[in-house]
């Protein structure tokens, strides 16, 4: 039975949050770890507050779509946006990114925080979405004042409020993030409407997408609410989504947790691209993301209504240091009276933002042209059956299969379904290339190939073999 959709409308209230020398946005630009003069690219940055009136919803296990348990309850957040000062520098696509808010506080990741210069190269549009009430209380917390009015109350009176879930940590039963999917399409209307309190007046939509690291929100928000939605004339109300590792759909609402890997609600498609995204780290029932993806598989799909792209990458572990350097200070982190969670130190890590900047760039093909993105090769695994499945390894340890990029192709580290890795013994490098020259031209073969496969831009073939030529290399003579 075809799912019925409703009309959604903009926020009741979209209204800019000015800046002062007194006052700014929490994660402004130029307060990040490695700071950026937005004004050095022709972007500029504002903040606004949104409010208005959502559904909160339940999904019964075994029910198919989810349906309103509380309706018309009042929320308030924020939304960051990054754009060309100059409309006609606009090409046409927004990026909305409900931020991460596993650190408590808001953070970046697939978006912002790997694809930032992709998007200033192209003149895109970011928006990143406070999505959590432990994240509206930081803000809060850093500036009461200039985020006095946010917040997800919970609707429900005291006496029916039941248990709160703790799939992603403990929740707070006074709150209710629930009511965050009908904000993001309200959002989503706001920013393809025509009325003035349009953040983007003046600038020509062409698409708009969302992309996510969220804890299962992004694919929950996809697979259970992104269809009862619809602009006028039934529109979407996005136009693609790029989710960025975990794979079951996250909680619906305070109290419910999120789906277990097994549940067949998890194998999703949407009638819009989709493409999902997922590191080693994902697949399995161990390490920091124990998510079990690879029970979620199912095959990539481009026809009316039924749509998805799967990438599955060697080698990339779910934690980087690079994204966190788009994040904000330690100042303004701890002057909300937060921890700083954001430091990590590896000897080398996973350059994973070399294949979200090439999937952002297949996705917006894909929008624009129809231009359905590559098939990503499989993670190969053992024959053991759930939950004892394991992956298939190479000499050095390394995930076999996937997306492949020199750094597994010609490898000289290990590296961790968490994340990072470790650098291999010169007598193993040794074993594995005759000479420096052997190495670097295995590095070139693999680049060429992932270029040629639209797993890696042109653009970043460059770094990468730059890095190949200035990493140590034991020059002796294979025994």
């Amino acid at each position: 039975m075809e799912t019925q959709k409703t009309q959604v409308f903009p926020p009741q209230v979209c209204r800019e949050l000015a800046r002062t020398e007194a006052s700014y946005p929490f994660g402004a630009a130029d307060r990040l770890v490695e700071p950026i003069c937005l004004a050095d690219y022709g972007f500029e940055e504002k903040e606004y507050l949104v409010k208005g009136l959502a559904n909160v919803y339940q999904w019964p296990v075994g029910q198919d779509m989810p349906e309103v348990r509380t309706a018309n309850a009042p929320y308030a957040s924020r939304i960051l946006v990054r754009k060309p000062v100059r409309p006609e520098a606009f090409n046409g696509i927004v990026v909305v990114e409900p931020m991460n808010w596993a650190s408590k506080y808001d953070r970046s990741i697939p978006g912002w925080g790997h694809c930032f210069e992709y998007y200033l190269s192209r003149g895109m549009v970011w928006i990143g979405v406070t999505v959590r009430d432990v994240t509206l209380e930081v803000l809060q917390r850093f500036d009461p004042e200039r985020y006095r009015e946010v917040g997800f109350p919970n609707p429900l009176p005291p006496e029916q409020r039941g248990e709160p879930a703790s799939s992603y940590g403990k929740n707070n039963i006074e709150h209710e993030n629930g009511l965050i999917w009908d904000m993001l399409s309200q959002i989503g209307a706001l920013l393809k409407s025509d009325g003035p309190e349009n953040p983007l007046a003046g600038f020509p939509v062409q698409k708009v997408m969302m992309t996510g690291a969220t804890g299962g929100d992004l694919s929950a928000y996809v697979r259970a609410v992104h269809p009862l939605h619809c602009l006028e004339g039934g529109k979407p109300v996005y136009d693609g989504f790029l989710i960025y590792m975990t794979g079951a759909p996250g909680g619906i609402n305070q109290e419910t947790p999120k789906l277990t890997e097994l549940d067949p609600r998890c194998k999703y498609y949407a009638e819009v691209p989709l493409m999902h995204v997922l590191t080693t780290g994902d697949m399995v029932g161990g390490g920091f993301h124990p998510d079990w993806a690879y029970m979620q598989r199912r095959p990539d799909a481009d026809e009316p209504g039924k749509k998805l792209c799967r990438y599955e990458i060697a080698g990339c572990g779910v934690r980087a240091g690079y994204d966190k350097k788009r994040c904000v200070c330690p100042e303004d982190v701890e002057k909300s009276n937060t921890p700083w969670r954001d430091t990590v130190y590896y000897e080398y890590e996973y350059p994973v933002r070399y294949i979200l900047r090439a999937a952002t760039e297949c996705m917006i093909q894909w929008m624009t042209q129809g231009i359905t993105p590559p098939h990503s090769p499989l993670l190969e695994f053992d024959q053991a059956p759930y939950p004892k499945t394991d992956f298939v390894r190479d000499e050095v340890g390394n995930t076999q299969g996937g997306i492949r990029l020199p750094y597994v192709d010609a490898p000289l580290y290990k590296y961790r379904e968490e994340g990072g890795a470790k650098r291999l013994p010169d007598e193993v490098i040794r074993s594995l290339y005759r000479d420096k020259k052997e190495y670097l031209e295995k590095v070139i073969a693999s680049t060429v190939k992932a270029v040629q496969d639209r797993f890696l831009l042109p653009e970043d073939s460059v770094p990468i073999i730059l890095e190949a030529m200035e990493e140590k290399f034991p020059e002796e003579e294979r025994a």
